[in-house]
């Protein structure tokens, strides 16, 4: 009875712990039954005696079925629940027995076929306790060897056959218990490997939607500054274009460039250069409104943000966030950049209701810039609104 594996160990004492209600049913009910054929004024103390002795046992399965519940089920399941199963079932298989070879001594003739059918069922009841086929012998064994001794004891002319015949289905019981048994928990085994390969499986599947998800980030995001790449922000553009087409809003975009970061990343090296670009994307991050706008580094130096739903005058106040949180970064010794680093901006808004597309939004955006950069840099410049209303 000793398992290794404690989770088996929990199924079988769980099962063993699950018939206990209904075998209880039918033992109380079995045991008024043959109270009631035996009941006579000369039997009341000896029918009375056994009923009560016959019966505890059986509540008092009961109430160690409640305790299990209550209290060991949460933890791992010791030995000791299934040797008090099978402590009681043996008392119960005791009180069964005395009386049913009782009643068999005395009973008329009509009564000893009720006493065996009820002997032969009770036992065959048992057959339930398949996980821990000891507590079938514990029952069984008293009853079917009372009931030999008390062939015996009757003497009829056929005695040696009963009791021979009973000792002989008390052993194939057994047998058929523990082979029974041995089955049951073959069964179980395998179910409960079925169940690990199963959580393994899923596992296993989870972590390949991990993965899966995770290069899918990698494959839409610039490993540098952690931004949006070129295909993730052109294809949110078409997004959002879309549903301002749809829904009749403006669409503002932010195309912005590093200044001199040629010359800066030469004179500092690519250390610093790379610093600077995630200085940059940090301030493009921080200026975004909500998880609407997407900042992007669609390349080298250059970045972008597309703000759906947004007029011009609002997308230049992003604008000019940006153009101060790149100098505020500069300034940061968090950052410990090299040199105070600026950015060009340009804004450019487009109802798509009002003509116009993608590539026009991207070119006045560029054009923006340019202007910006043309002007001194690190400023706004926004090209003129086309379609707004």
């Amino acid at each position: 009875m000793n398992d290794a594996d404690t989770t088996l160990r929990r199924r079988r004492v769980e099962a063993l712990y699950d018939t206990v209600p209904i075998s209880g049913f039918m033992g109380l009910a079995g045991a008024i039954m043959l109270a009631l054929v035996f009941w006579r004024p000369d039997r009341h103390a000896l029918v009375l005696g056994w009923l009560v002795a016959s019966c505890t046992p059986i509540f008092a399965r009961l109430a160690l079925r409640w305790a299990y519940r209550r209290y060991g089920s949460e933890a791992v399941p010791g030995t000791g629940w299934v040797w008090i199963s099978i402590v009681l079932m043996a008392f119960t298989g005791l009180a069964w027995g005395i009386g049913l070879a009782w009643m068999l001594v005395h009973g008329d003739a009509d009564e000893v076929p009720v006493v065996v059918g009820t002997a032969l069922g009770a036992v065959a009841m048992t057959m339930t306790n398949m996980a821990y086929w000891q507590t079938h012998a514990a029952f069984q064994v008293p009853i079917l060897g009372s009931m030999a001794v008390a062939v015996l004891i009757a003497r009829p002319g056929f005695a040696s056959v009963l009791a021979t015949a009973s000792v002989v289905l008390s052993l194939a019981q057994l047998l058929l218990a523990r082979r029974m048994a041995g089955i049951y928990v073959q069964a179980l085994r395998v179910s409960l490997d079925n169940e690990r390969l199963a959580q393994d499986l899923a596992a296993r599947s989870h972590a390949l939607e991990q993965a899966n998800f995770e290069l899918e980030l990698l494959s839409r995001a610039d490993p540098l500054t952690g931004l949006a790449n070129r295909r993730s922000y052109m294809e949110w553009l078409n997004v959002v274009w879309a549903r301002a087409a749809q829904e009749d809003l403006p669409v503002s975009l932010l195309s912005a460039d590093v200044d001199r970061f040629k010359l800066y990343n030469d004179a500092h090296g690519h250390g610093a250069g790379d610093r600077c670009l995630q200085a940059v994307a940090s301030a493009l991050a921080h200026a975004c409104r909500s998880d609407q706008d997407q900042a992007a580094r669609p390349g080298g130096e250059e970045f972008a943000i597309v703000l759906p739903a947004t007029e011009l005058r609002d997308a230049v106040q992003v604008a000019e966030r940006v153009r101060q949180g790149v100098i505020d970064a500069s300034r940061d010794a968090g950052w410990a950049l090299p040199a105070g680093v600026t950015v060009s901006v340009g804004v450019a808004c487009r109802h798509p209701r009002e003509g116009g597309s993608i590539e026009d939004l991207l070119r006045e955006a560029d054009q923006a810039l340019y202007l910006a950069k043309d002007r001194g840099r690190n400023r706004v410049e926004a090209a003129p609104a086309v379609g707004a209303v």
